[in-house]
């Protein structure tokens, strides 16, 4: 089984073994014939930092593919959603639950995720380390 999420992209730097990649992130229905007549089509376009790369025979505008594993995804969902959408629901429940005004409750609830998101911001060297990218060719 693939435990790989992959890229294709385009090396746009290279800094001694630092190199960034320019990726475009296409949306499942942005292949779809009509996607231009339609909103729900979408594409991005990322610059991803790789470190540590082995830029042998690497040069500007090479095409390559840029992999991370599966759990370093399924880590990157748990931070950035799950994690938010529970601390988010637990606040609204004890500020209900507390018999607070529902404008009280909601505002109390989104400030929750202030603490949480500078927390995430004082550890990101340490969150960094475990979020690596490799080169393919």
């Amino acid at each position: 089984m693939n435990d790989k999420i992959k890229h294709k992209g385009v090396v746009t730097a290279i800094n001694g073994n630092n190199v960034k990649v320019r990726i475009v992130q296409i949306s499942a229905c942005a292949s779809c014939k009509i996607a231009g007549h339609c909103n729900a089509s979408e594409s991005k376009e990322k610059v991803i930092d790789i470190f540590n790369a082995n830029t042998e025979n690497l040069q500007k505008g090479d095409t390559v593919v840029v992999s991370a594993s599966k759990q370093m995804g399924l880590w990157a969902v748990l931070l950035s959603s799950v994690v938010p959408l529970a601390i988010l629901i637990a606040t609204l429940a004890v500020m209900t639950a507390l018999k607070c005004n529902e404008m009280i409750a909601a505002s109390v609830s989104l400030g929750a995720l202030v603490p949480y998101y500078a927390i995430l911001w004082l550890c990101r060297n340490k969150i960094d380390g475990h979020f690596s990218f490799q080169i393919e060719r």
